[in-house]
């Protein structure tokens, strides 16, 4: 009953963000919100006790006793079982004392941070931001990763998009801060750190490295403080670490057709290193001079595709950059990853891996798809002689994607189609029903 139940949500959910995506229904954010809670808490009541799975169920565990204990999270368990800074697991130590079943209490903090998310869509996503956070509310994946497994990435994401919400605010001492601390809950962030840096405003970009070292160092004082840390040791063993290799598109081939180990020590997964820093290099050098959160977007596309390590919960990476800046590429990506993920976590028939690694190839596809659209986008308005910054809160662009206000530069002046698309809704033009502002060039959007 329980297993034909949590497929039955799935599918629901997967119908209702379809039906959503294409009619572009939007509701307050506050009904978002609610729709979003009732939907994760629902979810996990529904499938903690069957389907949470070891990691969660038992090392994140063990992270908050050993903390209660005074312990080295990162020494004193097994090998590969923690990976990371010590701020997830006092997370973890204080969802202890809360006396619920360890199932549901480490999910307390990855659902209240998908909340979080819903809010940041909606505030990032500018003009269609009350439709965007909507589907995203819905949206099957987050039931799977947050509800169903407990995963640590909304917590990484929500305060990485808080990040960007500082950055357009020029306020980037505090957008480091929250970036070190989604590096500090889960490595991975350090992708989007790199990807928002203005590396042609160098200072800025200095102190937003600044703020981005606050928490980390916090975290390894505190483990040096109470925790009786090494932390050169954990540091070492922090960046020694390497993705597991089974199931992911052309790593799954290789291990498959070649006689090689997979599993967190494969040396397929150094090759997947070095393919996956030439993509973000890549990637970074296309989209450079696109707003930060398309350059972030951007680089988590191109480490999925290149990477050879892969967890289920690294679908998520892109996901709300998805709802921000994708077109209707983003719902089929969703309904792919989440078909992808339901096998994985529920395992429906014997011998499912076999599935999986032949599946991993239709969310791979789309990855690219979502990557190739926003390169397009910055050549299109590249192209157009429009400038390529994100929109702002008082409805200036900018030349420079980094930098808050400027001049609109000549070639956008009255009567130029750019110029018709950025004042259109102020003048009260009429706009398709079916165009997506968010599929057009950002510096061509209309302000809200």
């Amino acid at each position: 009953m329980i297993t034909a139940l949590s497929w039955i949500v799935l599918a629901a959910c997967t119908v209702a963000l379809l039906v959503l995506g294409r009619s572009r229904t939007a509701v307050p954010l506050g009904v978002s919100v609610l729709v979003g809670a009732v939907l994760r808490i629902g979810y996990a009541a529904l499938t903690s006790r069957r389907y949470t799975p070891n990691d969660v169920a038992s090392y994140f565990q063990s992270t908050g006793r050993l903390v209660l204990e005074g312990r080295d999270p990162v020494h004193d368990l097994p090998h590969r079982q923690w990976n990371f800074l010590e701020l997830m697991p006092w997370v973890h130590a204080a969802e202890l004392q809360t006396g619920l079943p360890w199932v549901y209490a480490v999910k307390i903090a990855p659902i209240l941070c998908d909340l979080v998310v819903i809010v940041l869509v909606a505030r990032l996503a500018r003009s269609d931001g009350p439709a965007r956070a909507l589907q995203y509310a819905v949206n099957p994946l987050s039931l799977l990763v947050v509800s169903l497994h407990g995963q640590v990435e909304p917590v990484a994401l929500a305060l990485a998009l808080g990040a960007v919400v500082l950055l357009r605010r020029r306020w980037p001492v505090l957008a480091g801060v929250l970036l070190g601390a989604a590096v500090a809950a889960k490595t991975w962030p350090v992708v989007i750190l790199v990807a928002v840096l203005p590396l042609r405003r160098p200072v800025v970009a200095l102190r937003i490295l600044v703020g981005a070292a606050v928490v980390p160092v916090l975290c390894l004082l505190s483990g040096v403080l109470f925790l009786d840390t090494d932390p050169v040791h954990d540091v070492l063993h922090m960046t020694s670490y390497s993705s597991y290799v089974s199931l992911w598109t052309w790593s799954a081939v290789v291990i498959q057709t070649v006689d090689v180990k997979g599993g967190y020590d494969s040396p397929v997964g150094s090759v997947g290193s070095l393919l996956l820093l030439a993509g973000v290099a890549v990637t970074l050098y296309l989209l450079r001079r696109r707003p930060p959160e398309v350059r972030a977007f951007g680089v988590l596309c191109a480490a999925l595709i290149c990477t050879a390590g892969f967890s289920t919960q690294y679908l998520m990476w892109v996901l709300p950059w998805a709802f921000l800046l994708s077109g209707p590429v983003r719902l089929w990506f969703v309904a792919a990853s989440t078909a992808w993920g339901a096998v994985f976590y529920l395992h429906p028939f014997p011998e499912y891996e076999q599935y999986l690694r032949g599946m991993s190839w239709l969310p791979w596809a789309l990855l690219v798809l979502l990557l190739v659209e926003q390169v397009r986008q910055a050549r299109v308005a590249e192209v157009a002689g429009a400038p390529l910054g994100a929109d702002r809160p008082d409805g200036a662009r900018t030349a420079d994607p980094d930098a808050v206000r400027a001049e609109t530069p000549a070639g956008v002046g009255p009567g130029s189609a750019a110029a018709e698309a950025a004042s259109g809704s102020d003048r009260g033009a009429p706009r398709s029903r079916d165009a997506d502002p968010v599929t057009a060039p950002l510096a061509l959007r209309p302000p809200p």
